[in-house]
């Protein structure tokens, strides 16, 4: 696998070296230091074979299974069986057909239990993909929702209503749907009066991260990448509720304007923060970096630490695993959770959770 496939799809084409500090190690360190329960875990494989990803992107839980978007593989999908020992499904292919997808953005749990949702991005359609049919062999992913408006990603709730994050004129989260009709909530974070003066859109690029939404389908967390800010949400019939923000620093980056297009370039010396984040009904879990991307190139896109926090952001613990890892998912019952180990080439492996108090 090559190493540059640890970038996201967005965040590596946003990335330029310029000379600028986060100043927000302190404030993170603080942070960090209230998280008293600390414990380091030690990782099993998962696969007795070995599992060859391209460049694994997105990695869910569901139906006693994982699901995996793997951008570079011939299938982007796969699927590994959980309850029949661990078989492997690869499935989904590249294009404009019925049952191809062009660039999936978002993946998501949805209201059934097998049913995992992705959004693709260029068609604005979050198309269902029913996990126990992929079994049987039954490839058609029909189209659940079309998008209207301009989201980067769309999620189910629980309310018969969607969740956008896309960079919205004045905001940063969309809710649409037949309880909700169209509705705009927040806007994307800034420092002060000047970086506020910079258009939503634009700053809303420097902002990106992980978007994670409970099984329950009624809380959501959104965890920017390259600086220590993290938002709680949850979502109560047709409103948007931020229920926890910490803001730990701010991202230093450019803004870059033409008539063609427009970027917010990152520096180099950001310090990558939460490069992941999941959620159960109970917790919420963050993988976080700690590196600079000029200090450790890619590697500043995996990390050790996982932080579990209640959804009212108290924090719980520490999880310190055992490999740099890209990615982590976790079972329904917190019991267990996975990670995209980095070992020189990407290896699923699996952490116990359930001795920990």
């Amino acid at each position: 696998m090559r190493s540059d496939g640890l970038w996201s799809a967005f965040g590596a084409c946003l990335l330029l070296a310029f000379c600028a500090c986060s100043g927000a190690r302190m404030d993170f360190e603080k942070w960090d230091a209230s998280f008293e329960h600390r414990y380091s875990l030690a990782s099993t494989s998962l696969m007795e074979q070995e599992l060859i990803l391209g460049r694994p992107f997105m990695f869910k839980y569901a139906d006693s299974s994982l699901f995996v978007y793997d951008y570079l593989a011939d299938s982007l999908f796969v699927l590994i069986d959980l309850n029949d020992h661990n078989r492997v499904y690869r499935f989904g292919q590249r294009g404009q057909g019925d049952n191809e997808f062009v660039q999936p953005t978002g993946c998501c749990l949805m209201p059934a239990d097998s049913v995992i949702g992705i959004y693709d991005y260029p068609r604005k359609q979050l198309r269902a993909i029913n996990l126990r049919q992929v079994k049987r062999g039954v490839a058609e992913f029909p189209v659940c929702w079309r998008d209207t408006l301009l989201s980067v990603e769309v999620y189910p709730t629980a309310y018969n209503n969607y969740v956008g994050k896309g960079f919205y004129e004045h905001n940063m989260l969309s809710l649409t749907g037949d309880a909700a009709g169209r509705k705009y909530f927040f806007e994307y974070p800034y420092r002060d009066s000047r970086e506020q003066d910079i258009p939503n859109r634009l700053r809303g690029m420097a902002y990106q991260g992980s978007l994670c939404v409970n099984p329950s389908l009624n809380r959501f967390v959104f965890a920017v990448g390259h600086a220590p800010i993290l938002m709680l949400f949850s979502v109560d019939g047709s409103e948007i509720k931020k229920n926890y923000e910490w803001i730990g620093g701010y991202p230093e980056y450019k803004t870059e304007v033409t008539e063609q297009y427009s970027s917010a370039p990152m520096s180099a010396d950001n310090i990558n923060s939460f490069i992941d984040a999941y959620a159960t009904d109970k917790y919420v879990y963050l993988l976080y970096s700690g590196k600079t991307a000029r200090e450790a190139d890619v590697r500043a896109y995996e990390g050790t630490a996982v932080y579990r926090l209640t959804w009212e952001g108290h924090p719980v613990d520490k999880l310190v695993l055992d490999w740099p890892s890209t990615r982590i998912c976790v079972s329904p019952d917190d019991g267990v959770l996975y990670s995209m180990a980095n070992k020189g080439e990407i290896e699923i492996v699996k952490y116990l959770l359930k001795n920990i108090v």
